[in-house]
């Protein structure tokens, strides 16, 4: 028996272990989908070696042949930098709501999502159904939909304007274990929101957290997210979020990526609907042997829309970064103007950088265009900086700083852009 094999038969007589792989006449609504995911996940397999989407990240190396699937007690990040700030705060513990404020905005909703069962059913058993026939996530998805015990449910009501974001600190995990949690934000018509989530460091050694996240902007609604990974060195980290946008909405996501020994972003959006405005950025510093990989798709499958990726890179200790990223536009998706840029710095000679930037275009009204560039810092730049009497490594900090923060610069919140430039100095003065 291979290890591939044997590395899906883990996950699956573990489910059957737990919850039984044959259908029984008291399932639920949730147990169902878990048992459909769990066929999709056998069917499937993880990506083999040859998979164009995992070309350049072989996950599986990085799970172990027996992953920890029973999640000891969880330990707490030292401290919550972003606690203090005004806005909504939740905290989760392995992906699950530990806590939650008693008063929340009116028209914000925070349940877990088998509770959001009984109060938003169809919402709910919609996300379920696609997730677990893997019809909107890839093997990650639907393995993190079988194991999912539960999951955090955000509403944000039609016509609901929240005055301050909301924060969502995943505060504490369980060392070296196999965690799956899930995520489902709904924002309704007309709506406005910024949700905040973030990824601090916690003392939790080779923890994998394999983690899907559903949003669906409908008409007109206007949804700001942002994700902030800071875990530890030796942590693993394979984030699914999966957007689909109905007409005239606008959605902005930006992933800051400053932690983990592998990351994987996977960032699919659908723009289901005429004049959507989809903004997706990122910026990963891979260090001492990091490998991070961000994976985008952006699919228009409506008219008069428009999309615009950025992503950046700093790559240094032997470390690896990925840019993957396609836009596809359908054939009836006529007038649609995408654009996407990827931009790396390697740092050394033992780092690499692998950027595949896509198009694959159907109709014939567009305007389209992909560009990535890797290179080092500006020989000429840095020569100038030191003219001036400003020591090399002081130079150096400041040319980083200057191509980080083109990224930063687009999160609207001030008071999270001054945590971040700071987190940045810290780490690129190292």
């Amino acid at each position: 028996m291979t290890r591939q094999k044997s590395l899906e038969t883990t996950f699956i007589e573990a489910f059957d272990k737990d919850l039984g792989l044959l259908p029984s006449d008291d399932s639920d609504a949730w147990t169902s989908s878990q048992r459909q995911a769990i066929r999709t996940f056998a069917d499937t397999g993880f990506p083999r070696p040859k998979s164009e989407a995992y070309k350049y990240t072989p996950v599986t190396r990085w799970i172990g042949d027996t992953p920890l699937l029973q999640t000891p007690g969880p330990v707490s990040a030292t401290r919550l930098p972003l606690s203090e700030l005004p806005g909504v705060h939740l905290k989760t513990v392995n992906g699950q709501l530990a806590s939650a404020p008693e008063q929340l905005p009116e028209g914000l909703t925070v349940l877990t999502l088998r509770s959001a069962l009984e109060t938003h059913p169809e919402l709910v058993r919609q996300h379920l159904k696609r997730v677990s026939e893997g019809t909107s996530s890839d093997v990650f998805g639907t393995l993190a939909a079988a194991f999912a015990p539960d999951g955090l449910f955000i509403h944000i009501a039609p016509g609901a304007v929240l005055p301050e974001p909301v924060y969502i600190h995943h505060a504490a995990v369980s060392p070296d274990a196999f965690i799956q949690p899930r995520m489902l934000v709904v924002a309704g018509e007309n709506s406005e929101a910024h949700i905040v989530e973030h990824f601090p460091e916690a003392d939790a050694g080779s923890v994998f957290e394999n983690r899907i996240v559903g949003v669906d902007v409908a008409m007109r609604a206007r949804l700001k997210h942002l994700v902030v990974y800071e875990r530890g060195a030796r942590a693993r980290f394979v984030n699914g979020l999966y957007v689909e946008q109905k007409g005239e909405s606008v959605f902005s996501t930006n992933n800051m990526t400053l932690g983990g020994a592998l990351v994987r972003n996977n960032l699919h959006f659908v723009p289901d609907g005429e004049h959507c405005e989809t903004h997706l950025n990122g910026l990963y510093i891979a260090r001492g042997g990091a490998h991070v990989d961000n994976y985008t798709l952006v699919d228009h499958v409506k008219p008069n829309c428009f999309s615009n990726e950025l992503f950046k890179g700093i790559v240094e200790g032997g470390s690896t970064g990925v840019f993957n990223g396609k836009v596809m536009v359908r054939q009836d998706a006529q007038k649609i103007n995408a654009y996407q840029s990827s931009k790396s710095i390697v740092m050394d000679d033992r780092s690499h950088v692998y950027a595949k930037p896509e198009l694959e275009i159907y109709a014939d009204d567009v305007r389209c265009s992909h560009g990535a560039t890797t290179g080092e810092l500006d020989d000429e730049a840095l020569f100038y900086l030191r003219s001036r009497g400003i020591p090399e490594k002081t130079a150096r900090l400041i040319l980083l700083e200057a191509f980080a923060r083109d990224v930063v610069d687009l999160i609207s919140l001030k008071e999270v852009r001054t945590y971040l430039n700071t987190r940045l100095g810290q780490l690129l003065a190292d």
